[in-house]
């Protein structure tokens, strides 16, 4: 099972676990279904926006500290034949 088709399942059970306490409790969810659902496409379009808009900048400036890239690892003494 690939790791997007993990996270689905894990959120949509989440999910149904919270309306089934909701149920049980008798009380009613915090937000009508539709004011839910902006959020949360609100959520997704600021996500993907931002992300777009990074990638735009790292594309521009080439080498700039918005690159996530992790340094590269330094030989040490032993690797180069040196002391030090």
């Amino acid at each position: 099972m690939s790791r997007v088709l993990r996270r689905h399942l894990a959120s949509a059970a989440t999910g149904l676990l919270a309306g089934a306490l909701y149920h049980l409790l008798g009380t009613a969810s915090p937000a009508p279904p539709w004011a839910a659902l902006a959020g949360l496409a609100g959520i997704l379009l600021g996500e993907r926006a931002s992300r777009s808009l990074l990638d735009r900048l790292r594309r521009y400036d080439g080498d700039s500290s918005l690159n996530r890239a992790r340094p590269a690892p330094t030989a040490s003494a032993a690797e180069t034949g040196t002391d030090s």
